[in-house]
């Protein structure tokens, strides 16, 4: 009767150690870790799901916790945020969550009301129609717009200081067997650097199923990024795609 106790406290304890390795691998926030940056705000997530958001009176930390929400009958991952000093916040119902076409955007979401918008590179980039420009003066206007399709009017936004500015006009683009999108690339105009909230309004036309513009960039630490713009196909919304250097 003792080896069978022994025998069956022996499973429980694997079956527990099973149940705790499945609940660890779910919680997997590689995929998000890393800066966040909205124009005010930065936030930190490491691999383990702790945050710090940097906020100009005290700072939030807490942990993260992945769950699930339903839109369209599909179910799609969300970040709830357990933070260490829940009085800091208007509501304990914080969650972050990523946008379904936009790579590198989540919406922070604060008591059921979308609050603020954060992105993983300091720079994001919108279309403009139906936008008044004057409201976002002043900014560097270029216009790009040869070709025969309608041409798109879009704004980039830096969100923090940045060096070696340019936008690029990009041909001879490939998609290598690595998925990487191959190119070379003419410089339309650069500037050495760029102070935040800075931006650039460009006219362009986009023709063919490849990305042709190019915004490129480095942070104060040298890091440097290549980003094309490109058009989701889900709901027409402009996004950036970081790319590998030009082949010249």
């Amino acid at each position: 009767m003792k080896n069978r106790q022994i025998c069956l406290c022996t499973v429980l304890a694997l079956l527990l150690c099973l149940v705790c390795a499945c609940a660890m691998a779910e919680e997997d926030f590689s995929g998000i870790a890393g800066e966040w940056y909205t124009e005010e705000i930065s936030m930190n997530i490491t691999e383990d799901g702790r945050f710090t958001i940097y906020w100009n009176d005290v700072d939030w930390t807490g942990s993260l916790k992945t769950d699930w929400y339903t839109e369209d009958g599909e179910e799609y991952v969300t970040y709830r945020m357990v933070l260490d000093q829940p009085g800091l916040a208007r509501s304990e119902d914080l969650e972050l969550r990523p946008s379904l076409s936009y790579p590198g955007k989540m919406t922070f979401i604060e008591g059921g009301s979308h609050y603020e918008f954060f992105y993983n590179v300091p720079v994001y980039v919108m279309d403009t129609e139906g936008e008044d420009l004057a409201c976002y003066e002043p900014y560097t206007y270029i216009d790009a717009s040869h070709g025969n399709e309608p041409a798109i009017t879009m704004m980039f936004t830096f969100l923090r200081p940045v060096l070696d500015v340019a936008v690029m006009g990009i041909f001879d683009q490939t998609i290598g067997s690595d998925g990487e999108l191959y190119y070379n690339a003419d410089t339309i105009e650069w500037w050495p650097e760029l102070d935040s909230q800075n931006r650039i309004v460009v006219k362009r036309v986009f023709d063919g199923d490849l990305p042709n513009l190019v915004i490129s960039f480095a942070m104060e630490d040298g890091t440097g990024y290549d980003f094309a713009v490109d058009i989701s196909g889900e709901n027409g919304e402009l996004y950036l795609w970081r790319l590998l250097p030009s082949m010249g």
